[in-house]
């Protein structure tokens, strides 16, 4: 069986990637960077027009607003969602700083819910994906992983460098979620953004201490996460508000 089996929803699907890369783009710039031709790339295009996916503007194509109203409308109907929520806006008040519950999709971290304060310098946004082993909540997710599916994402993935603190040795990786299972946190320090910290802690679901739903994290500043705010006093709010959402879960 070929990688993909239907290869017109490929391209399709590179034809959206690249819209969300430019923002916004012209038949002849898409064809020239997918190396597909004008008239197959045109002709994607119309069909995502008419399927109220794509937008055009003389000549110009970018994505509509579809995405969102199916993507909330997903992320909306999950039970771990509405059960964490309440938490991440606690979290956000009780610590003034960025808060968000991530679960794990295609090898990535997501961030389904996100509540920022008014003081923080860089917001996070909803829906931002990230690669699991450069951030606190990512490292969570492959610590509740089997040591053969860790090296899997390793192969697959890669442990490409964010910023020059970015775990990128497969050794070093595994020292490393040995210590996230040992702590039940991890931490990530300026491993994702130069100058951004996060600490998360692991959403299991149910009695199953091993099935890993998710993550609720807080990220600030290096500033403002150091010393024992950030590793005694965050850790220990972050544990609490996820045990409560496990508590739920298993309800």
């Amino acid at each position: 069986m070929t990688e993909y089996p239907v290869g017109s929803v490929r391209t399709t699907a590179r034809v959206v990637r690249a819209l969300e890369d430019n923002r916004e783009a012209g038949v002849t710039e898409l064809a020239d960077e997918l190396n597909v031709s004008k008239a197959s790339v045109h002709n994607h295009l119309t069909t995502l027009e008419r399927l109220g996916v794509v937008v055009s503007d003389a000549g110009r194509y970018r994505l509509g607003l579809r995405f969102l109203d199916i993507g909330i409308g997903v992320r909306d109907g999950m039970e771990l969602h509405r059960i964490a929520r309440p938490e991440v806006d606690g979290l956000a008040q009780s610590t003034g700083e960025a808060t968000a519950l991530v679960v794990p999709e295609h090898n990535e971290a997501v961030y389904a819910a996100v509540e920022t304060s008014s003081r923080n310098d860089r917001r996070i946004r909803l829906g931002s994906r990230a690669p699991l082993h450069a951030t606190a909540a990512g490292k969570v997710v492959l610590a509740y992983r089997s040591r053969e599916a860790v090296e899997e994402y390793v192969e697959t993935v890669g442990l490409d460098p964010e910023t020059d603190r970015t775990i990128s040795n497969r050794s070093e990786l595994h020292t490393e979620l040995r210590s996230v299972t040992d702590r039940g946190l991890a931490f990530d320090r300026g491993e994702l953004f130069d100058g951004m910290r996060s600490v998360a802690a692991p959403v299991r679901r149910g009695d199953d201490t091993d099935a890993l739903a998710g993550a609720l994290t807080v990220l600030g500043p290096a500033e403002r996460l150091s010393g024992k705010r950030l590793e005694e006093d965050l850790p220990g709010m972050v544990l609490s508000a996820a045990k409560r959402v496990e508590l739920e879960l298993a309800d």
